[in-house]
């Protein structure tokens, strides 16, 4: 069984309280999936679990542009939410629907991303193979493609992150829907002016988005029923709509004040065990 959740439009905070909220009530059914379908406002940057925030993003830049800023309890690189549609999926590490391995579980939730994107007339496909951008540590999300990954025509459209912790497994990620991802080098260290110039030619030359492959924008409402849908073929499972619990709703309200909403969490050099 999956549980869908439809929650469009929330803050950063609200949104990575929540994703960890899920996360940690994944433990109580084994037979239960959630998957959550939502947007950010406004837009956001979101950090890898690891990161260096001085090193990425330049908050004053963010405060101009009217951006959010979180890290996030799962690694990978920097993304900009702003333009996309994010999805996450939690579970039992066992569940057997998944797979027991990070790749098999990226390429059964890619396969789900691609069977919504081609009812939408996007000729979506796996990645074969990775491909780097910069290397090493200067990446950001989208100028490296993961191997299973979505691409078009060799340009990456979604990208995702993992954690896995206790038995359970969160895997989040984003689709494209418009080239707002691409202003993220406008939100770095302007003393990084290098890399800052290599990252938007990347994510120029490397990305696609929705709104440059069909004319019509489908609404918030179609992504949620298409891709509830391919999730429910993908991976053979009933699935009902619902709403966060009681429990999962104070969690979240919790982690809001105590850390996604709190500068020492964004901000923290060394970062403690998380689950």
């Amino acid at each position: 069984m999956i549980r869908i959740l439809a929650t469009p439009g929330c803050s950063a905070a609200w949104n990575m309280a929540v994703d960890e909220a899920l996360f940690d009530a994944g433990g109580r059914d084994p037979e239960m999936m959630t998957l959550r379908i939502y947007s950010w406002t406004p837009p956001a940057v979101s950090l890898g679990y690891g990161q260096d925030v001085e090193g990425e993003i330049d908050p004053r830049q963010c405060d101009r542009h009217g951006i959010g800023l979180v890290r996030r309890i799962t690694g990978g690189r920097a993304v900009l939410h702003d333009q996309e549609l994010t999805y996450s999926l939690v579970a039992q590490e066992s569940h057997p629907a998944l797979g027991s391995s990070s790749g098999v579980m990226i390429r059964t939730v890619s396969e789900a991303l691609i069977g919504t994107l081609r009812q939408f007339g996007i000729p979506a496909e796996i990645a074969r193979d990775g491909r780097c951008g910069m290397g090493g540590k200067g990446d950001v999300c989208f100028t490296a493609t993961g191997r299973n990954e979505v691409t078009v025509r060799g340009k990456k459209l979604a990208g995702n992150a993992q954690r896995r912790s206790g038995g359970r497994v969160l895997q989040h990620g984003s689709i494209l829907l418009g080239p707002g991802h691409r202003k993220l080098p406008l939100l770095m260290p302007g003393h990084a002016r290098a890399r800052r110039d290599a990252i938007a030619r990347l994510l120029n030359e490397r990305t696609v988005s929705v709104s440059e492959l069909i004319p019509r924008a489908p609404s918030f409402e179609e992504w949620t029923d298409c891709l509830s849908r391919s999730f429910l073929e993908q991976l053979n499972l009933e699935g009902r709509m619902d709403v966060l619990d009681a429990d999962e709703r104070r969690m979240a309200e919790s982690l809001v004040r105590t850390r996604y909403g709190s500068a020492d969490w964004t901000w923290r050099r060394t970062l403690c065990h998380v689950g």
